[in-house]
């Protein structure tokens, strides 16, 4: 079984086993972004504004700047999976998910990508996934050492 968790091809610094941690153990964010009137999002503008479906247009504010992993929170598509580099605004429909100093961003974005998270959306007209929810989905990860 622990033969499983080790994988034949081992990238520098990374040497034991892959271990199990729960999805907000890996983050040094985990939350939704804030609320922003549409009448504030342009076709043009300095910053990109991320909802939950990716790309909604731009704005002249940003709330988060560096990189982030985005989960589209509410609606037909919760689940998905987009990715910003730099400044930008995101909205209360996208989680936003920046890695502590055990992982990388980068990282996590694949690898909730290949999660499924829609699947954990709760059963209602609007589909949608709870933050609080997420945080405490257990995965499997390579340990740097």
């Amino acid at each position: 079984m622990e033969k499983q968790k080790c994988p034949e091809v081992r990238f520098k610094g990374f040497t034991d086993v892959w271990k199990q941690f729960k999805l907000g153990e890996l983050c040094s964010e985990f939350r939704s972004g804030e609320f922003i009137k549409a009448e504030n999002i342009a076709s043009l503008g300095k910053y990109p504004v991320y909802g939950g479906n990716g790309l909604r247009g731009y704005t002249d504010t940003y709330n988060h700047n560096g990189e982030f992993a985005l989960i589209g929170r509410q609606g037909a598509l919760c689940g998905n999976m987009q990715f910003s580099c730099g400044k930008a605004f995101f909205t209360e429909h996208a989680v936003a998910v920046k890695a502590n100093n055990s992982n990388e961003t980068s990282f996590l974005y694949y690898l909730c990508g290949i999660m499924n998270l829609g699947q954990y959306s709760g059963q209602s007209a609007q589909p949608g996934l709870a933050v609080g929810n997420l945080i405490e989905i257990e995965t499997l990860v390579p340990y740097k050492t």
